[in-house]
C-alpha cells in the first residue's frame, strides 16, 4: 500500500512539474483584417533562444496552402517561425516537420477577431514569441513592386516567462522585438521598423496569463 501511495505521489509530482497551464491572448488590432486575415504563429524557446515547440499556428501557414502560391511555399510569410521550427510546410499534412518531428501545436483558420487559447508548459524559464503577417499589406515604402505579395514584413513580439510564473497569477505582455525578412531569405529579427505603418496595428495586445 505504501508503495502505491509513493508511486501516486511521484506521478502527481511529475504532473505538477510538467502540466502548468497558461493562457495566451491575441487581441485583434485595427488592421487585423484587410484583404485577408493575418497568418501567425506563437511558439516557445528556452532561455538560450533554442526552439522548444509551437503553441499555435494558423492552418494555412502550417500547411503552406497558399492561394496561387509558388511550389516552394511562402517562407516570407512567417520567416522567423519557419526558421526557428524548421517547419517545411509541404502542402499535405499540417504536422510535417524536419526529421519527422510532429508539429506540437493547435492549428486553425485565421480567427476573425483575435484568439484566446490555453497551453501547458513546464515551470521553468522560457521565451515566448509571436509572429504576425498580413499579405498585400502595402504602403508607400513597401509597394507591390518592391515587396511582392508580402507587402510589409512580419512583426515579431516577444517576452520572457520566468520560472515560478505558472505557480502564481499574473500577466506578461509581449513587446515588439523586430521584423522578419521581407523575402524570407533568413530567420533573423530585423530591428528597423521605421517604414512600417498598418502592420503595427495588426494586433493590439499579445499576453500570457497564469492562474494558480
Amino acid at each position: 500500500m505504501k508503495k502505491i501511495v509513493l508511486v501516486l505521489m511521484l506521478i502527481a509530482g511529475i504532473s505538477s512539474l510538467y502540466a502548468k497551464e497558461i493562457t495566451i491572448s491575441v487581441g485583434a488590432g485595427q488592421h487585423w483584417k484587410q484583404k485577408r486575415g493575418p497568418q501567425f504563429a506563437v511558439w516557445l524557446e528556452d532561455s538560450d533562444g533554442n526552439f522548444v515547440r509551437t503553441l499555435y499556428v494558423t492552418e494555412r501557414a502550417s500547411r503552406q496552402n497558399w492561394i496561387m502560391g509558388p511550389k516552394e511555399g511562402r517562407p516570407e510569410s512567417l520567416p522567423v517561425w519557419y526558421s526557428a521550427s524548421k517547419q517545411k510546410g509541404i502542402a499535405s499534412k499540417a504536422a510535417s516537420a524536419d526529421e519527422g518531428q510532429q508539429l506540437d501545436a493547435v492549428t486553425g483558420a485565421t480567427p476573425k477577431g483575435g484568439i484566446i487559447f490555453a497551453a501547458e508548459i513546464e515551470d521553468k524559464p522560457y521565451i515566448i514569441r509571436a509572429e504576425f503577417n498580413t499579405s498585400f499589406d502595402y504602403n508607400d515604402f513597401y509597394t507591390k513592386k518592391s515587396s511582392g505579395v508580402n507587402g510589409q514584413p512580419s512583426l515579431v513580439y516577444s517576452a520572457e516567462i520566468p520560472q515560478g510564473f505558472c505557480k502564481g497569477s499574473g500577466e506578461i505582455k509581449l513587446a515588439f522585438a523586430g521584423c522578419g525578412s521581407l523575402d524570407g531569405s533568413d530567420g533573423w529579427l530585423h530591428t528597423d521598423a521605421s517604414k512600417l505603418t498598418t502592420a503595427k496595428s495588426i494586433v493590439k495586445l499579445v499576453s500570457v496569463t497564469a492562474a494558480e
